[in-house]
């Protein structure tokens, strides 16, 4: 079992630089042909006026675990978009793009698990997570954070916490369970609890507005042929995902995920050595856009070193964002053109 499921695996890191984003392939589900919903205009109350007393980490207790998630339309929806807290989207090569989901969660099922890219290592090194992914240790090896980032290397040393399933074809079918990733990372590296909090994002207690904003209901966006969304719910306070306006749901609940807070953050692009992976230099300040509430905000951010956290800020003081899943849209320059608000 072990040589075959070792051998199924060599094709995550063998066949990522051809990848790219075709026509998709999922079937439409009935939300996804909704009509966009009219909002009534909604009062700027609900300014909190000391936001960081109500407010706790991100990851308060446990170490987060960092999974390299598949997402091209053989690999959607994927497993496990219901139990992050946050995900950050860029481009691994080309116009490509992964999603590294963290999460604390104590069980459910993750995947499709793909390979490394160095693009992503300073977004695991900041949160101090447990890197989950199949192959590509190179990357990491080669990178200024092989003695930071803990791994769970399904091709070095533990592919029996990984399994295949039938219902897609290699390399689309990778998951893990978040108990055995746990349970892996706790046997190699000791605890999994922080001696103190684990630095970063902040989170308030309660739904709030945090200042007037405007008003913006939709962001559409795109990396590559496929089109991508997110619309506001105003009955839920959430955003809903569309690709080619297929709703995006949890593989494992059925359930239309669910976004709090978005960010578009703009970095600028480069090529790797090997001259096929994307390079983000991740050190530096600079604006962003902050999505909440049915409401745009321009905010900045600052990372001061390698390992520091992206600190964001509105109007001078941290932000503090509302609770739920955070979706943090990293663009380009190509991709930033594309950035419409509506």
């Amino acid at each position: 079992m072990i040589v075959c499921l070792t051998a199924t695996l060599l094709s995550c890191g063998t066949s990522d630089s051809t990848e790219s984003e075709t026509a998709p392939t999922e079937q439409s589900t009935e939300q996804s042909t909704e009509a966009v919903t009219t909002i009534p205009p909604a009062e700027p109350g609900n300014t909190e006026p000391d936001p960081v007393a109500d407010a706790a980490l991100l990851f308060p207790d446990r170490f987060p675990i960092a999974f390299m998630i598949n997402n091209v339309a053989a690999a959607r929806p994927q497993s496990g978009l219901s139990k992050a807290k946050l995900i950050y989207q860029l481009m691994t090569e080309g116009t490509t793009t992964r999603l590294l989901l963290l999460t604390d969660s104590e069980d459910g099922v993750v995947g499709p698990v793909r390979s490394a890219r160095p693009a992503y290592l300073d977004l695991v090194a900041q949160h101090r997570a447990f890197y989950c992914y199949a192959g590509n240790w190179r990357v990491i090896e080669d990178s200024p954070h092989v003695n930071e980032i803990r791994i769970l290397d399904a091709l070095k040393g533990d592919y029996s916490i990984f399994y295949r399933t039938d219902h897609r074809v290699a390399p689309h079918n990778l998951y893990i369970k978040l108990e055995n990733a746990y349970a892996r990372a706790e046997k190699k590296f000791g605890s999994i609890s922080p001696d103190e909090p684990v630095q970063g994002l902040r989170v308030r207690n309660q739904f709030a507005k945090p200042g007037i904003g405007e008003r913006v209901t939709e962001i559409h966006y795109h990396y590559s042929q496929l089109k991508e969304s997110f619309k506001y719910d105003a009955e839920k306070q959430v955003y809903h995902k569309y690709n080619n306006d297929v709703l995006l749901v949890d593989e494992q609940t059925g359930q239309a995920l669910e976004v709090a807070n978005i960010i578009v953050l703009y970095r600028p692009h480069s090529l790797m050595p090997n001259g096929v992976h994307n390079k983000i230099n991740w050190v530096d300040e600079a604006e962003a856009t902050y999505l909440t509430a049915a409401r745009k905000y321009t905010i900045d951010w600052e990372k001061t070193s390698r390992t520091d956290p992206i600190v964001y800020y509105l109007d001078g003081r941290e932000l503090i964002l509302n609770p739920g899943l955070t979706w943090v849209i990293v663009v380009d320059d190509s991709a930033l053109k594309s950035v419409e608000y509506r």
